[in-house]
């Protein structure tokens, strides 16, 4: 009996540590639907609000996000085309269309474009609905590429650890061997 009461404080704690080293990399892909807010304006035919999923933005691969809604009752439009031109301050202009098949969310308009470079970029988002279309303006800013290292560094982190944790439990397993009374 007193055996097994020693071993369940060991297995809570065991299993807590489990928990925590395996959830550590999932709480980077724990996101709200679209992500983080860049800038929401209004218009007489549409409250539009834009997301990205990543904040800064950065070179690479930028998933941006558009809510469209009614002004009056802020229903979701669901029909409309909403395209999306990006200018860099050194002239290169990328053009994409969001769409809601390209969303997880489907009250979103999705694209995933490719930001070659950081910086400053001018926006502008087009939306059509119908006979209504407006056209917003904003910044964007696009910061530096991390290192690699920062990046990555739940991933890299999670073999020392493991390494410690084991070394810590053999230390202990050796002190409890050698300092029980016969």
């Amino acid at each position: 009996m007193r055996r097994t009461s020693r071993r369940v404080p060991e297995l809570r704690w065991s299993f807590l540590l489990v928990v925590l080293i395996s959830l550590s990399p999932l709480v980077q892909l724990a996101r709200a639907d679209g992500g983080v807010v860049i800038f929401q304006r209004a218009s007489p035919s549409f409250i539009i609000t834009l997301f990205s999923t990543e904040m800064p933005l950065r070179p690479g691969p930028a998933d941006l996000s558009v809510l469209l809604e009614r002004p009056d009752g802020r229903s979701p439009i669901l029909d409309a085309q909403v395209f999306i031109d990006l200018e860099h301050e050194a002239g290169t202009i990328i053009r994409a269309e969001a769409t809601r098949s390209q969303a997880q969310n489907k009250l979103l308009y999705c694209s995933l474009i490719n930001l070659p470079a950081a910086g400053h970029w001018k926006m502008k988002l087009h939306v059509r609905h119908g006979n209504d279309a407006a056209d917003m303006l904003g910044d964007l800013m696009v910061a530096a590429p991390q290192p690699v290292l920062l990046s990555h560094w739940e991933l890299i982190a999670v073999p020392p650890i493991i390494i410690a944790l084991f070394i810590t439990n053999q230390c202990l397993r050796r002190k409890r061997v050698q300092f029980k009374p016969e």
